[in-house]
């Protein structure tokens, strides 16, 4: 949890999915608020999802290492300068509007390992990206020539 979010619940889903809900708001100016509603999908992520990939083994242990054991998805949403009074019913607003919109399609049976195949897939190339630049960081084995002289002889003359 991120200093000075208030817990405001959780929310266990029929596949296992753990949706909790954070009030991140603050006070910005006199009685405004920037009113801050974060979720996060809590998915835990099983050994079965790991024996579905494919690849060299020694990437699929990177990839293990970067996401773990469980992956998050989170969302906010953010209102500006909002009045004191005003705050604490946009907060209900937005957290029953998630419930309402996006609680559907996180309680999908299938949303846990299409989540867990997005972001295998981003690590994998985040993993893949980075080796690609450290080799070609180190590969210093182009010629190149010392006098570069013969780049400004005049071709006319040759003849």
């Amino acid at each position: 949890m991120r200093v000075g979010a208030k817990h405001l619940g959780d929310e266990k889903l029929a596949n296992d999915v753990v949706v909790r809900f954070y009030d991140e708001s603050r006070r910005v100016a006199g009685d405004r608020w920037q009113v801050k509603v974060r979720y996060d999908a809590v998915i835990s992520v099983p050994e079965t999802f790991w024996s579905r990939v494919s690849g060299e083994p020694e990437l699929i242990e990177e990839i293990r290492a970067v996401l773990g054991a469980v992956i998050v998805l989170t969302n906010v949403n953010e209102r500006n300068f909002i009045a004191a009074e005003e705050k604490e019913v946009l907060v209900a607003e937005i957290i029953n509007k998630a419930r309402k919109n996006i609680l559907g399609y996180l309680a999908d049976p299938g949303f846990p390992e299409r989540y867990f195949k997005c972001r295998f897939k981003e690590a994998r190339e985040e993993i893949e990206r980075k080796k690609r630049e450290v080799w070609a960081s180190n590969d210093d084995d182009t010629e190149e020539p010392v006098d570069f002289a013969h780049l400004f002889t005049d071709m006319t003359k040759r003849k």
